[in-house]
């Protein structure tokens, strides 16, 4: 069976490039990537006490300003990924709070058995968060590139 492949940009087929193409898609891409961050910054906002409780929890002090520098960087730094203006510095900010975090929260090698398992797939997935941010960055700054 052979393929017209007078429809296809390079190895994409028409209706893909025609959906990723689009800016709707770039939105729901962004906010989506940012998801975990935006929501669990308004959590914060919304139950500061839980969130100074959930600091200690890490061993971090449980300080007004630490629970403000992450608002900041959660709230913000999706802001500026989902607005694409200075999506660098967010994404970096957002890659740099999600690597200690999962540090901090996520060390599966003090574990063992299935709680050592839950714990590493969790890491895991927050390197690949921070893998999404390095991917939004690159993004921004080719698109910002291309457009100059």
């Amino acid at each position: 069976m052979s393929m017209n492949t007078s429809r296809y940009s390079g190895d994409t087929p028409a209706i893909i490039a025609a959906i990723l193409g689009t800016p709707a898609t770039m939105w729901l891409a962004r906010i989506g990537l940012t998801l975990p961050y935006w929501w669990s910054g308004i959590d914060k906002l919304l139950h500061p006490q839980a969130a100074l409780a959930e600091m200690h929890a890490t061993g971090l002090p449980a300080s007004w300003l630490l629970y403000a520098l992450i608002l900041i960087v959660q709230l913000g730094g999706s802001l500026t990924i989902i607005c694409n203006r200075y999506a660098w510095l967010g994404a970096g900010a957002l890659a740099v709070f999600t690597a200690l975090a999962t540090y901090l929260a996520h060390a599966f090698w003090k574990l063992d058995g299935a709680a050592r398992f839950a714990e590493m797939n969790v890491f895991m997935e927050h390197i690949a968060l921070i893998a999404g941010m390095a991917f939004a960055a690159l993004y921004s700054y080719a698109t910002k590139r291309r457009d100059a």
